[in-house]
């Protein structure tokens, strides 16, 4: 599978597990498994946008909402969920581009 066909597929993985907060853990595990598998074939974040944008996903929404849902397990951290979410679209989206 080259590039675009991966990330057309992440893409899609991510807007059929977009709708429910429960979904995180799988989101995630396909972000950090993206992450690796682009990280494999350029790792410099400067020249890699693509990588870059996963890796500030994971680092800053992803890990916002990890903190916000520990500290609310029971309400839960739905805007900091959104927010995740639409980062890693973005970042899906800026990559086919």
């Amino acid at each position: 599978m080259d590039r675009k066909e991966r990330v057309k597929a992440v893409h899609e993985f991510i807007k059929s597990h977009s709708s429910n907060e429960s979904s995180f853990d799988a989101l995630y595990a396909k972000l950090i498994s993206e992450f690796n598998t682009e990280s494999s074939f350029n790792d410099d974040m400067q020249a890699n946008h693509y990588l870059n944008n996963l890796r500030q996903t994971r680092d800053k929404q992803a890990d916002l909402y990890i903190k916000t849902k520990a500290r609310r397990p029971k309400k839960g951290a739905p805007q900091e969920f959104r927010d995740f979410v639409s980062n890693f679209i973005q970042d899906t989206i800026w990559a086919l581009r």
